[in-house]
C-alpha cells in the first residue's frame, strides 16, 4: 500500500474537507479497492490517503473520472423550465417544481445501473421530496450557495467539461498537493472558508464578479457532496452535517485520526450529538477534532459563503 499526503488539502476548510471525501469516494467507485483517509496534524489538518496507487496512477483515475465518466452523468440530468410563460428557457439547478423532481428521481430509480444508483446518491444529497420554499419550488440542501444568474448543475457540468473545457490534470494535482493559485477563470462554488464574497462588503454584486478559482478542489468536492444526505422532517429540510435554518446555519463536520474507507465517513459524518461527544468519546471513535463553518447569506439574491471555521 502506498500513503499520498495530499498537503493542498487543508481539513479546516469546507471545501478542502469536502475535496478529500470526493477524491476518496473516487477512488471507491473506480479503482476496485478500498482506500482510506486520516487526517493528520501538521501546522493544520491534512489528509493522508491510503492505496496501491501512485501520485501519478491517483491523478489518472480522478482525470479519467472528472473527462470521461461525469460529463453526461445522469446526476446532471436536472433541468426544467426558468418561467412559466417561456417553456424553452431551462434552468440547470436545484429548485425545480416539485413534480420535475420527483420525474428526477424516478428517472435515477429506473436507471438500473451503477452509474444510476450513484446519481441517486447525489440526488439524495441535493433535496428532499416534499419540502419546498417559500416560492413553491423544490428547496435545495444548505450548501447550495448559487443564486441569480448563476446555476449549481450548470456550473458542477461545466466544471466535468460538459462543453469540453472542464477541469483538466493540472488543476486536480493544484487542489491536492498545492499551493492554491486562485488563477483559473472557471465555476466557483462559494465552499472556501478563507474567501468571502458578502455582498455587504463589496462594491459589486457578487454574481457578477469574474472568478478565479481552484476548479480542481471544487470539481472534487462537489464529488464528495454524496457523503451527505437530505430528509423531510415535517415541512423543514435537514442536511446531514448542517445546523440551523437558512440565514442563520452552519456546517459542522469531523476529522478522523484512523484510516476510514468512505463508508466509514459517511457513519461519522451521521453521528448523533457530535459537537457535545466529550473528548473521551472522540478519541475512542478516532475523532481528532470536529470543526463547524457558518453559513453567511446576502440579502440580496440569497448568494452563500462560509465564514473561517472553528474548534468545538
Amino acid at each position: 500500500m502506498n500513503t499520498l499526503v495530499l498537503p493542498g488539502l487543508d481539513g479546516t476548510n469546507p471545501l478542502g474537507f469536502l475535496a478529500a471525501m470526493g477524491a476518496l469516494r473516487v477512488l471507491s467507485e473506480q479503482s476496485g479497492e478500498a482506500p482510506r483517509l486520516t487526517w493528520r496534524q501538521d501546522g493544520t489538518w491534512i489528509p493522508q490517503l491510503c492505496s496501491l496507487l501512485n501520485r501519478e496512477e491517483l491523478l489518472d483515475f480522478l482525470e479519467a473520472d472528472a473527462t470521461i465518466c461525469w460529463p453526461h452523468d445522469a446526476t446532471l440530468d436536472l433541468r426544467y423550465p426558468k418561467h412559466k410563460d417561456k417553456p424553452e428557457r431551462l434552468a440547470w439547478d436545484l429548485k425545480p417544481p416539485p413534480p420535475r423532481f420527483r420525474a428526477y428521481l424516478q428517472q435515477l430509480l429506473d436507471e438500473d445501473s451503477a452509474k444510476g444508483r450513484r446519481a441517486a446518491q447525489y440526488a439524495a444529497a441535493f433535496a428532499a421530496e416534499g419540502v419546498v420554499d417559500n416560492n413553491g419550488a423544490t428547496k435545495p440542501f444548505p450548501l447550495h450557495f448559487t443564486a441569480g444568474q448563476q446555476e449549481f448543475l450548470h456550473m458542477a457540468a461545466t466544471l466535468a467539461g460538459y462543453d469540453g473545457k472542464g477541469v483538466t490534470r493540472e488543476d486536480l494535482a493544484e487542489a491536492l498537493f498545492g499551493p492554491w493559485t486562485y488563477s483559473r477563470p472557471m465555476p466557483v462554488l462559494g465552499w472556501d472558508s478563507t474567501v468571502t464574497r458578502d455582498y455587504a462588503l463589496r462594491a459589486s454584486n457578487p454574481s457578477t464578479d469574474k472568478k478565479l478559482g481552484v476548479p480542481g478542489a471544487d470539481w472534487l468536492a462537489f464529488r464528495g457532496l454524496a457523503v451527505l444526505r437530505s430528509f423531510a422532517v415535517g415541512t423543514r429540510l435537514v442536511t446531514t452535517g448542517c445546523y440551523g435554518g437558512w440565514k442563520n446555519g452552519g456546517f459542522r463536520w469531523p476529522l478522523w485520526t484512523r484510516d476510514c474507507t468512505i463508508r466509514t465517513a459517511e457513519v461519522l459524518m451521521n453521528l448523533p450529538g457530535l459537537p457535545d461527544m466529550r473528548a473521551r468519546e472522540r478519541v475512542a471513535r478516532g475523532i481528532g477534532c470536529v470543526l463547524q463553518s457558518r453559513i453567511h447569506r446576502s440579502d440580496q439574491g440569497g448568494y452563500g459563503n462560509f465564514a473561517p471555521s472553528e474548534v468545538l
